[in-house]
C-alpha cells in the first residue's frame, strides 16, 4: 500500500493594513480554477525539510523563508482520490521583500494572489480548515 504525502505551504504577510494570505489557483483535477494553498507531493525517496523547500520555489518562486511545520492533516475525506496526508507549513514575510519574486514555476498553479484572510474564496480541499488552525 502507498500513501500519499503532501506538503501545503501557509504564508502570510502584512499588506495595506490587513493579514493576507498567499493562495494558488489550481491547473489541475481536482479542483482546478480553485483556490487554494501552494503545496504539492513529496518525492519517494525525498527528506521533508527538501520538500518544503522545493514545493515552496516551484509553487511561489520564492527560497530562503523560513517555514515553521504547522501540523498534519490526515483526514479520509480531505481529498477526493482518498486519504493523503498533508504536513503544513507556514511562514510570516515582508510584503516588500516577496512582492515582486512571487510566481508559480509550475503548471500547476494558474496564478499566485494575495488576500485579505477576511476575505477568503472558495477554497480547494480542507485548505480552509489548514488557514483556521495556522491563524489560532
Amino acid at each position: 500500500m502507498q500513501t500519499h504525502f503532501t506538503i501545503d505551504c501557509v504564508i502570510f504577510s502584512f499588506d495595506e493594513g490587513q493579514l493576507k494570505i498567499l493562495l494558488a489557483e489550481r491547473n489541475e483535477y481536482p479542483y482546478k480554477e480553485w483556490w487554494a494553498l501552494p503545496g504539492y507531493f513529496v518525492n519517494k525517496y525525498e527528506e521533508m525539510e527538501d520538500a518544503v523547500s522545493r514545493i515552496l520555489l516551484e509553487m511561489t518562486g520564492l527560497k530562503d523563508i523560513y517555514m515553521d511545520q504547522l501540523a498534519a492533516f490526515a483526514g479520509v475525506k480531505r481529498h477526493p482520490e482518498g486519504r493523503i496526508l498533508t504536513v503544513a507549513y507556514m511562514a510570516l514575510v515582508q510584503m516588500e521583500e516577496v512582492k515582486n519574486k512571487i510566481a508559480p514555476t509550475s503548471d500547476y498553479m494558474r496564478q499566485l494572489k494575495w488576500f485579505p484572510v477576511s476575505e477568503l474564496p472558495e477554497l480547494a480541499f480542507d485548505h480552509r480548515d489548514i488557514i483556521t488552525l495556522s491563524l489560532e
